[in-house]
């Protein structure tokens, strides 16, 4: 689960890399590679459900909601803080926003990206600001703060009511796309994008209807820890989310952003997850991949800033398809290797002597509910 983790954020890096760096001249291949924004939207939503599914699983009564939220806000806000700062002091010294159609933040949009509570304001320049990815992590502070009222009604679900559950929370997920189409306006001709501001921020950015992802995360985790995830070998759900891509051109666009690609990730999340409890190897269990992805929450919000700076010392300048595929690369490794100093210096250090008072051991193991089923997934929630 760790190594998906990494896999995960590497989509949005490369996605971002390639898309928003333009290292590449020829712009037929931005339009060859049009399905990275797909990628990038499936990862991010991989990861509320993720989030929604390590947290349901490690989740023990003895805690409080008191010391979730302190061992939550050690976890994120520390890279936060610094990757924010990095970016803020990027854009005032180069005085443009080389990569988003937004101006560079005013103070009060910079403030609410600091306090992650930018993606409740339906404005690309609130929700994109500073460093764009943490709208995401405004959606996971949202989710932290329900969690601890979330966990009971599903720890206490009958097992018989875990699928009924699970078919209405995936409904509702297809079914958003569809309510966002119905009370928001069309883009304007000529819009640089095919959705509308409004209609992408209902869809994409609305902490309230992400958070459909995150609970069915909560409820897929009940149903794997009660023994009630069929038997359902990886390639199922991998040859499914092919086939979600195959068929891109063929879907509404308000469904690519995360709604087409939720299903099949949901269940591919609890197969490899029973992987990981019947102790079988796996190549995502390597000891490099998971070390990787330790780091992927470091890599998320530092890529960015990265990024930024990297295109503003070329000054814009394209090259060769053979020279800008391998400055992407060479970026791509210069982006997880900055981030493993980040996790090490910053992520670590602050959580090993904050997240829990002083004196205070590790919160106990959930004690097994008849019928659990026993295993080790026990890690820190992988916020994307």
């Amino acid at each position: 689960m760790t190594g998906l983790r990494f896999l995960l954020a590497g989509v949005v890096l490369a996605g971002h890399v390639l898309t928003l760096g333009r290292f590449f001249e020829d712009q037929g291949v931005y339009e060859a590679a049009d399905a990275s924004s797909m990628a990038s939207a499936a990862a991010v939503s991989s990861f509320f459900l993720l989030s929604g599914f390590v947290l349901a699983w490690n989740a023990s009564p003895a805690d409080t909601a008191v010391r979730f939220w302190r061992r939550r806000l050690v976890k994120i806000f520390p890279n936060h803080v610094v990757t924010w700062s990095l970016m803020l002091g990027l854009l005032m010294a180069t005085g443009t926003a080389a990569l988003l159609p937004v101006p560079d933040p005013r103070p009060g949009e910079a403030v609410r990206n600091l306090l992650l509570v930018h993606a409740w304001v339906p404005d690309m320049a609130d929700f994109s600001s500073v460093n764009p990815v943490t709208w995401s992590i405004s959606c996971e502070a949202f989710f932290y703060l329900l969690f601890p009222l979330l966990i009971r009604p599903v720890r206490a679900l009958p097992a018989r009511l875990l699928w009924p559950v699970i078919a209405l929370v995936a409904g509702l997920v297809l079914t958003m796309p569809l309510v966002a189409t119905a009370v928001t306006d069309e883009a304007a001709p000529g819009s640089w994008s095919p959705l509308s501001t409004e209609r992408w921020w209902l869809i994409y950015f609305f902490p309230p209807v992400r958070l459909l992802e995150f609970v069915l995360g909560l409820v897929l985790a009940r149903v794997v820890q009660l023994d009630r995830w069929p038997t359902l070998r990886r390639r199922w759900p991998l040859l499914a989310l092919a086939g979600v891509f195959a068929a891109r051109t063929q879907l509404p666009e308000e469904y690519l952003w995360g709604a087409a690609t939720c299903l099949p990730m949901a269940a591919l999340i609890p197969a490899i997850a029973a992987r990981d409890i019947e102790g079988r190897e796996s190549r995502l269990g390597r000891r490099g991949l998971v070390l990787l992805g330790e780091a992927s929450f470091a890599l998320y919000m530092v890529h960015f800033p990265l990024l930024y700076e990297i295109r503003v010392l070329l000054d814009r300048r394209t090259f060769d398809t053979v020279t800008a595929a391998l400055l992407s690369v060479v970026v791509s490794a210069f982006c997880v290797a900055v981030s493993l100093l980040l996790w090490r210096g910053v992520e670590v250090p602050m959580m090993r002597h904050f997240a829990r008072p002083r004196g205070r051991s590790a919160s106990a193991a959930s004690p097994a509910a008849p019928g659990d089923r026993t295993a080790s997934l026990r890690q820190e929630d992988p916020a994307p």
